[in-house]
C-alpha cells in the first residue's frame, strides 16, 4: 500500500462522484389543495403603475407645470427618466447626471454611497418657457479614490430643440456644501405657491447630530428647510458669507454659495424668518453669518416634503426612537437634536455630548410621531408623502399619506394628526409623486425598481379564510399534513422569540422540480408552498404548556412570492386568515413562576417581502446549509438532501452530503466560536446584508471569508454618533454595533428590525464571547506578515513569495501556520493503518479538505464524513480516510474562513 501526501491550495480542481441513484419514486399530489397563486385581495393595494417600465432605485418623482402628461422618475445613480405621456407610458432617458459628472475633466465624481446620489428634482414654475429645472445631488470633489463629499444644488435647462432631453452642458451651481458624512442628505426640492424654491436638508449624518448642526443658524445650511429666490426678484437680499470662521479656525471649507463677480446666483426672500436675527434659542448668534436661507430648523433628515396649497408637509426620519410628521411653519424649530418626536432627544449621547438645551429653546411638537418597530403603526424610516387629491379613492381626499421604508406600511391621516389608518403596504417605498393627468398617488419602490400606484380592488372572499380551508392539512387539529405536504427540518432556526417551529413544503404538480445549488439560492418553480407553524411555551421550558400561535404560508408564483398568516383560535382547533396589515398581541408567558409577557407580531403581507427577497432566495431556510442533516421524511430515514433528490424533487444531483456545508448550532462546542457566530449571522442577517441585498453595507453570507464580509472594523451607516463605533471591533463589545443592535444596548435600535421583540440571550452571549475572545486573537495575513518580515512592507513578505525555497508560498505557510524562513517547517501529515487515518495540524478558524487521486492528475474529495470543509477549532485533526486502494495519493487543502 502506497500513500502520498501533497499539501495544496483550496482552489485545486476536483471531481465528485454522485453518491445517490437517479430519482425513481413517484411524487404524492394533493387534490384538495386550495392555496391560490395570487395573494388575497384588499380594498386598497399598491400595484405597478407602469407595467413593463423599470427604474433602478427610484428616489424622486416629479412633474413639470406643463405639459400635463409628463412624468419624471429619478434614480439614485443619477439617471432622470421621462415618461412623455402617462396615458401611453414609455420611458426616454432625459439625462444621465451621473455620467455627465463622471465624464468631466478634473477631480469630480458622482457619489452614491449610503444615502448619497440623486436626491431631488423640481421644475421652475415657468419651465414651459425658460426650460429651467433644479437638481440636488452628491458630488465628490477632490483627489483620491473617495474624494471629499459635497451636497450640491444646481440649475439645468432643457435642450433647446429636443424637449425630451436636458442640455447636459447647462449646469449652473447655486451652492455646494461640504459634507462630512454620507447620510441624512435629504435634498427634496419643491417650488412653493409663492414661487420660491424650498429644499430639505439633513443634519449632515452620524447619529445624534455629532456635528451639532441642528440647533445652529450661524454655521451651515444643515438640518432644516431652505427657502431661496432663484429669480432674484427686486427687494430680495444677498446670502450672507459662508463659512463662519469661528467654526473653522484652521481648515475652513470653501464658500458654499457660488457667485458670479461676487453676486450669488440666488437671493434670500426679504421675508425669510432669520434675516436680522441676533439670537437663537435665547443665545447670541454671529449676525454676519446667519444662514438666512433657513425657513425652518431642527429637522434630522427631512427626506421628503410636499406642498398642499400653502401647507408645507415634512416627513422627518428619526434617530433611535421616533419618526415624525410635521406641518412646517415659518421660523419653526422642530426640536432635533434636543427632541425626537414628543420626547427628549439624544443630544447627551453624542461623542462628545452636546450641552443641554438652553432656556430659550422652544420647539414645535410634530403633528404625529410613531415608535420604532414592526407593528401596524410602527417603523424605522419615514417617507414623507402628500395630501391626497386624486378622484379615485373618495375616502382619502384631503388626507395626508405617508409611509415607512422599512416596515412597509402606508398610512393616511387627517390634517390635524388624527385618525391614522394603515391603507396598504410595500417594503422599500422611497418617495411620493402624482400622476399629472389625474393627480392619483404614485410611490417609488426603491427595492422593487418600479413606480407603484394606489389601486382599489375587490374584497371578494376567494382566498381561504381558515387554515383548514387551504387543504394543507388532512387534520388541522392534529396538524396532520395532507398528501404531498412534506415535513422538513433545518440545522439552525431563525430566532423567533423562543417560539417552537415546524416546517413543511409542497410542489403542486408532478413535473416541477427545484434547481439545487451548493451555496447560491435554489431556484423554485411556481406553485411551491412553504408552511411554518409557531408554538409558544406559555411556561418557558415546560413543553406541555405549548400554545398554538400562528401558521405562515409562503407561496411562489410567477411574480415572486407572497406571504399570508393564520392566527390560531384559543382552542387550537383552527386558524383564521390575518388581515393585510398584520396583527399584534400580548402573550402572557411566565418563567420560573414570574410573568414575562411578550409582544407577538404577525407580519403584514408587505413585510413578508422585506425578508423573502429574490436575492435571498425567497424561501430563506430552504437551502443546502440548512437542509444538510439527517431526518425522517417521505418514509426515508437519512440525509434530507439525498431523500429529496431520490424522490424527484431536485432537477440536479447534490452529490454526497459528506462534501456539502451546513450551518452550526450555538452549542456545537467542537467547532470554533467564530464559525458558530458566522452561521448565526448568515441565518438571521444575511438575507438583507449581502452584496445584492437591501442592506449591502456588510455581507453575512457564510461562504465568504471573514475579511470579505466587511464586518471587522467596518464602518456603519449609523455609528450612533461616535466614530469609534464600528460594525464589529475586536475586544470591544461597547463599540461593536452588530452586537449592540442584537442586544438592544448602548442606545442602538433593533436588528433585525422585523420579526422579533425579545432579545436572543444565547446568541448575544455567543457574539460577546467571540468579540472578546477568538476575534481579539485572530491573526490576519497582514498581522502574520508583520510578525515574520521586517521592515514592514518587505517585498519578501508578499503572499506569492517563497523566501525559504521550500516550494510553499508565504500564503500557504500562513494557512498552515508554518515558518516562512525555515524550509524544514512544513505541514507534515502522518498516515496510520487499521483504520486508515490521516493526522495533521490545522490552525483555528481554518477549514480543510482531503482529496484522493490514483494518478496525480484527476483528484476528487474523499467521500467520507468530516470532509465538508467546516472550520475547525484548531489543533491535531485525525481524519478517517475509509477504505484504501493500491497506490492512492492524498492531498490536504486548507482554507481561511
Amino acid at each position: 500500500m502506497h500513500h502520498r501526501l501533497i499539501p495544496s491550495l483550496w482552489f485545486s480542481l476536483f471531481f465528485i462522484i454522485p453518491a445517490v441513484a437517479e430519482p425513481t419514486a413517484l411524487r404524492q399530489l394533493n387534490p384538495g389543495l386550495n392555496v391560490p397563486a395570487e395573494p388575497p385581495a384588499a380594498s386598497l393595494a399598491l400595484v405597478d403603475a407602469f407595467p413593463g417600465l423599470t427604474f433602478d432605485a427610484p428616489t424622486c418623482i416629479a412633474t413639470p407645470p406643463a405639459p400635463t402628461t409628463q412624468l419624471f422618475v429619478c434614480e439614485k445613480a443619477g439617471k432622470i427618466w421621462l415618461i412623455p405621456d402617462v396615458n401611453a407610458p414609455s420611458k426616454v432617458l432625459f439625462m444621465d447626471l451621473g455620467a455627465v459628472v463622471n465624464a468631466r475633466t478634473g477631480l469630480e465624481r458622482f457619489r452614491t454611497l449610503d444615502e448619497c446620489g440623486f436626491c431631488g428634482l423640481a421644475f421652475h414654475p415657468n419651465y414651459a418657457v425658460n426650460r429651467q429645472f433644479y437638481v440636488a445631488y452628491s458630488p465628490g470633489l477632490g483627489a483620491g479614490s473617495t474624494p471629499p463629499l459635497y451636497q450640491r444644488l444646481s440649475r439645468f435647462t432643457r435642450h433647446a430643440t429636443n424637449s425630451n432631453a436636458a442640455n447636459t452642458t447647462s449646469e449652473s451651481i447655486l451652492f455646494q456644501l461640504r459634507d462630512e458624512q454620507a447620510q441624512h442628505q435629504a435634498g427634496d426640492l419643491h417650488f412653493g405657491p409663492d414661487g420660491y424654491l424650498y429644499m430639505s436638508i439633513g443634519d449632515e449624518g452620524g447619529q445624534n447630530d455629532w456635528g451639532f448642526n441642528s440647533q445652529r443658524i450661524d454655521k451651515d445650511f444643515y438640518s432644516g428647510i431652505l427657502r431661496m429666490d432663484v429669480n432674484k426678484k427686486p427687494g430680495n437680499i444677498e446670502p450672507n458669507p459662508h463659512p463662519n470662521p469661528a467654526d473653522y479656525p484652521s481648515n475652513p471649507p470653501p464658500d458654499a454659495v457660488q457667485r458670479d463677480n461676487g453676486i450669488a446666483r440666488y437671493s434670500i426672500p426679504a421675508d425669510n424668518p432669520f434675516i436680522g436675527a441676533t439670537t437663537f434659542n435665547g443665545l447670541p448668534v454671529a449676525t454676519d453669518y446667519v444662514r438666512t436661507e433657513f425657513w425652518a430648523v431642527g429637522l434630522r433628515n427631512p427626506w421628503r416634503i410636499s406642498f398642499d396649497g400653502t401647507d408645507l408637509w415634512v416627513g422627518d426620519v428619526g434617530g433611535a426612537r421616533r419618526e415624525e410628521v410635521n406641518r412646517v411653519t415659518k421660523g419653526g424649530n422642530y426640536g432635533w437634536v434636543y427632541r425626537e418626536g414628543y420626547i427628549a432627544g439624544t443630544w447627551n449621547n453624542s461623542v462628545p455630548p452636546h450641552a443641554p438645551p438652553p432656556a430659550g429653546f422652544n420647539p414645535i411638537d410634530p403633528l404625529y410621531a410613531y415608535e420604532h418597530g414592526s407593528g401596524t403603526f410602527e417603523g424605522n424610516a419615514i417617507i414623507g408623502g402628500h395630501v391626497y387629491r386624486g378622484p379615485g379613492v373618495s375616502s382619502l381626499i384631503g388626507k395626508y399619506l405617508f409611509a415607512d421604508h422599512l416596515s412597509g406600511h402606508l398610512w393616511s391621516m387627517n390634517p390635524d394628526g388624527s385618525d391614522v389608518t394603515r391603507i396598504a403596504g410595500e417594503v422599500g417605498m422611497s418617495c411620493f409623486g402624482k400622476n399629472p393627468v389625474n393627480q392619483e398617488t404614485l410611490i417609488g419602490d426603491l427595492d422593487g425598481d418600479r413606480v407603484l400606484k394606489l389601486s382599489v380592488t375587490s374584497t371578494g372572499g376567494s382566498f381561504p379564510a381558515t387554515l383548514s380551508a387551504t387543504g394543507l392539512f388532512s387534520n388541522t387539529t392534529n396538524l396532520t399534513p395532507a398528501p404531498g405536504l412534506i415535513p422538513y427540518a433545518v440545522n439552525l432556526p431563525f430566532w423567533s422569540d423562543h417560539a417552537i417551529k415546524q416546517r413543511w413544503f409542497t410542489l403542486q404538480d408532478a413535473n416541477s422540480t427545484v434547481v439545487w445549488s451548493k451555496e447560491s439560492p435554489w431556484t423554485f418553480p411556481s406553485g411551491a408552498i412553504w408552511v411554518k407553524h409557531f408554538d409558544m411555551e406559555m411556561q418557558r421550558g415546560v413543553s406541555t404548556s405549548k400554545k398554538r400561535i400562528e401558521t405562515r404560508l409562503l407561496v411562489k408564483n410567477t411574480a415572486g412570492t407572497y406571504g399570508v398568516s393564520y392566527r390560531w383560535n384559543s382552542g387550537g382547533t383552527d386558524a383564521t386568515l390575518v388581515v393585510d396589515q398584520g396583527e399584534s398581541f400580548t402573550l402572557n408567558v411566565t418563567q420560573d413562576g414570574n410573568p414575562v409577557p411578550q409582544t407577538w407580531q404577525i407580519p403584514s403581507r408587505a413585510q413578508c417581502q422585506a425578508c423573502h427577497t429574490p436575492q435571498a432566495g425567497h424561501a430563506l431556510s430552504f437551502n443546502t446549509r440548512q437542509l444538510n442533516l439527517e431526518n425522517d421524511i417521505l418514509g426515508h430515514t437519512g440525509n434530507q438532501l439525498l431523500t429529496l433528490f431520490g424522490q424527484g424533487y431536485f432537477s440536479n444531483n447534490p452529490g454526497s452530503p459528506n462534501l456539502l456545508p451546513r450551518h452550526l448550532k450555538p452549542d456545537e462546542q467542537n467547532f470554533p466560536v467564530e464559525a458558530r457566530v458566522r452561521s448565526y449571522l448568515a441565518v438571521n442577517c444575511s438575507y438583507c446584508h449581502q452584496a445584492d441585498g437591501t442592506a449591502p453595507q456588510w455581507d453575512g453570507r457564510p461562504e465568504l471569508t471573514l475579511s470579505q464580509t466587511g464586518l471587522v472594523n467596518g464602518a456603519a451607516t449609523n455609528n450612533g454618533g461616535n466614530p469609534a463605533n464600528k460594525l464589529v471591533v475586536p475586544g470591544d463589545t461597547t463599540h461593536s454595533i452588530v452586537l449592540n443592535r442584537v442586544a438592544l444596548t448602548n442606545g442602538f435600535t433593533r436588528m433585525p428590525p422585523l420579526g422579533s421583540t425579545v432579545v436572543d440571550v444565547a446568541n448575544v452571549a455567543l457574539l460577546t464571547t467571540w468579540i472578546n475572545g477568538e476575534l481579539s486573537d485572530r491573526v490576519t495575513y497582514d498581522d502574520w506578515r508583520r510578525a515574520n518580515f521586517e521592515p514592514d512592507g518587505d517585498p519578501a513578505g508578499a503572499p506569492g513569495e517563497d523566501p525559504d525555497g521550500d516550494g510553499v508560498t508565504n500564503h500557504d505557510e500562513f494557512l498552515a501556520a508554518t515558518g516562512p524562513h525555515d524550509g524544514a517547517s512544513s505541514l507534515r501529515p502522518r498516515l496510520s493503518l487499521d483504520p486508515l487515518k490521516l493526522s495533521f495540524p490545522v490552525p483555528a478558524n481554518r477549514s480543510f479538505r482531503v482529496d484522493v487521486s490514483q494518478d496525480l492528475r484527476e483528484w476528487r474529495p474523499c467521500d467520507v464524513p468530516g470532509n465538508q470543509g467546516l472550520p475547525v477549532a484548531g489543533g491535531l485533526v485525525e481524519f478517517l480516510l475509509g477504505p484504501s486502494a493500491w497506490r492512492n495519493f492524498y492531498r490536504i487543502e486548507i482554507k481561511e474562513n
